[in-house]
């Protein structure tokens, strides 16, 4: 019996401790599991990652849905951007800190070549108002707008006050601690406002940011909501896009000083009441009721690494993380991908185009990191088979992928397979205009190659419209005298000029670009008959420095981009002038007062060796020789 009662005794002794450890696991794991829980949230154009739970998850996804769809009924272009945003919303600042930027934001926007990222505290309602903020600027960055801080900061703003009513929304409400700064503190002058950089102490002091941040907000709701400065409105983002300075963009759009507008503002935040505006907002139903999974672990681990991949500061652990995740599942082709542009944006090419390799090899379906594997294949030299097979791959995964359509076609057409290429290049649906000429010009010369001569001519017609440069126009003009020829039964190999047309240039393989914004080219007229120069034709933008009055061999020495170059002259009176006096060029001899040239040269061969050049620089050499100067 006693043997019976120890072992009843030892019996409930375990017992004990085994309820004891359950009791202690049941206070503590709920909290733990609760911070460790995440799940994942996917709409039409939003993937969110959040320890927050499925309600607060789905209400946040709603909100940017609705705010992405104010921005695509508003715009000019009736688009809104089609990148891949991952949101990361934490539950606490306690989880929230090891990935923030500053201590004072709730939420901040980050853009990568992988994913953009808006990261969030919290998914509290009083905290959207961050969100929106950072989402304005991620519109702002993929619409190319080109803003001062000031503007872009208004702007984000503005759009953060929407505020959903059902099927609308409400855009203007006013921000109650931006206003009672401006009541409180002195104002900046609109000239120290405008001069704001991201690097300025009222940009990044916290004592200084309140009125920079309160008074950008103003002025932007003034001049995008006021009566009397709405209608302007898209003709002021215009021109300050454009890079004029604000103040001439208030004298030439509204016709007021800076001292017009800063009494305008006054008057503007002292009325009994301000505008806004009411949108409407029909979203539909994958918009508003978005897939939740449990995510699997590696998928949570991989998505935080990620986003400490995005920060320099925290690269390093980024490193070690996807280390660790590419020991534990060396089958991943994702950790291949993110260890990839990790190493890119630490400048390690090589490394990063080797990681590509592996995530294509394991099965990658990121049509994105295919189409960036190609663009460092082929700064790497690869063969053109090996770039047009990854790209091919692209556009399978991604039909109608407009980046990998452009750059499939133009590496076709420049290694001769004339179909694939114009069946990549008739996929693009639209084109931007820095790629419009490149564009067309391909089209006519693929359909010239395939002998569909009125189709070619179509498009040779719109290629001449979008040539800025004298060579594109030269090479328009003689494809359409080509296709004269052609239609006439002309010889055409008796013409020089006719027989020695060739394929336009493809943009990824010559160094001819479109001409800077301002450039004299811009004002060439689009028949200007131009000079048929032998050799390849190149062009670069530049600000003269010296001109070496050597009787034998003169020089113009120039700045491009930081660098010095070196242009020899064999016969002046040869090269043709453009926008200059009279078609001619004058310079004294020396030091020149800065100002800027455009240079149309026919390259040298260079040295064998860096070490090599630099002697022969000293013995004359010259990077080419001028055939066209553009004032």
């Amino acid at each position: 019996m006693r043997v019976e009662s120890t072992c009843a005794n030892l019996s409930n002794s375990v017992l004990f401790k085994r309820l004891l450890a359950l009791l202690l696991l049941a206070t503590i794991s709920p909290r733990l599991r609760a911070a460790e829980h995440w799940i994942r949230l996917t709409t039409p154009h939003f993937e969110m990652y959040t320890t927050n739970g499925e309600r607060q998850g789905t209400a946040a996804l709603k909100v940017f849905e609705q705010v992405r769809y104010f921005f695509l009924q508003n715009s000019r272009s009736k688009s809104a951007p089609d990148a891949h945003v991952r949101i990361i919303a934490f539950r606490s600042e306690k989880e929230y800190k090891p990935y923030r930027l500053n201590e004072g934001a709730f939420a901040y926007y980050l853009r990568t070549r992988k994913v953009d990222y808006i990261v969030m505290q919290d998914l509290s309602p009083e905290h959207y108002q961050s969100a929106m903020h950072e989402y304005t600027h991620l519109v702002v960055e993929h619409l190319g707008l080109n803003l001062p801080v000031w503007f872009n900061e208004g702007l984000a703003d503005l759009y953060s006050s929407l505020e959903p009513r059902g099927n609308q929304a409400i855009v203007g409400r006013p921000l109650e601690g931006r206003a009672n700064i401006l009541l409180t503190q002195r104002w900046l002058d609109l000239n120290l406002l405008f001069a704001v950089t991201p690097e300025s102490p009222y940009y990044n002091e916290r004592d200084k940011m309140s009125i920079f941040y309160a008074q950008s907000w103003a002025l932007t709701h003034m001049i995008a909501l006021g009566k009397t400065y709405r209608p302007e409105f898209p003709r002021f983002l215009a021109a300050v896009a454009a890079g004029r300075p604000a103040a001439d963009s208030f004298q030439s759009v509204y016709g007021k000083s800076l001292v017009q507008v800063t009494q305008d503002l006054h008057a503007y935040l002292h009325q009994s009441s301000v505008q806004a505006a009411l949108f409407d907002v029909k979203l539909s139903k994958p918009d508003l009721e978005p897939e939740v999974v449990e995510p699997p672990q590696f998928n949570v681990d991989l998505a935080l690494a990620d986003l400490l991949a995005s920060q320099k500061q925290t690269s390093a652990a980024a490193a070690d993380r996807l280390s660790r995740l590419a020991r534990d599942h060396p089958e991943s082709p994702d950790v291949q991908e993110s260890l990839g542009y990790l190493e890119w944006q630490q400048g390690e090419v090589g490394k990063a185009r080797e990681s590509f390799r592996l995530a294509t090899d394991r099965g990658s379906k990121d049509p994105e990191m295919l189409f960036h594997y190609s663009q460092l294949l082929r700064e790497s030299g690869a063969p053109a088979d090996q770039i047009l097979a990854v790209l091919q791959h692209a556009v399978t995964i991604r039909p109608g992928y407009p980046d990998a359509l452009f750059d499939l076609g133009m590496t076709a057409m420049n290694t001769g397979q004339w179909g694939v290429a114009l069946i990549a290049l008739s996929q693009i649906k639209t084109v931007t205009p820095d790629r419009a000429y490149a564009f067309f010009s391909a089209l006519a010369y693929c359909d010239l190659q395939l002998k569909n001569r009125n189709q070619a001519r179509s498009m040779a017609e719109k290629a001449k419209q979008y040539a800025k440069s004298p060579d594109q126009v030269l090479q328009t003009s003689n494809m359409l005298r080509h296709l004269d020829a052609l239609d006439q039964n002309t010889d055409v190999q008796s013409d020089p000029d006719l027989a020695s047309s060739t394929a336009p240039h493809s943009p990824m393989l010559s160094a001819d670009k479109p001409s800077a914004p301002g450039s004299g080219n811009h004002d060439l007229p689009r028949d200007v008959p131009s000079i048929h120069w032998p050799g390849n034709l190149q062009h670069v933008e530049a600000v003269a420095k010296s001109f070496e009055c050597n009787p034998k061999a003169p020089r113009l020495h120039v700045i491009v981009n930081s660098k010095e170059m070196v242009f020899g002259l064999d016969d002046p009176k040869e090269i043709v002038v453009r926008n200059g006096k009279s078609g001619s060029f004058e310079m004294h001899c020396g030091p020149q007062e800065p100002f800027k040239i455009g240079i149309f040269y026919i390259p040298s061969n260079p040295p064998a060796s860096v070490d090599d050049r630099m002697q022969g620089r000293l013995d004359g050499w010259v990077d080419g020789m001028i055939r066209e100067l553009v004032f």
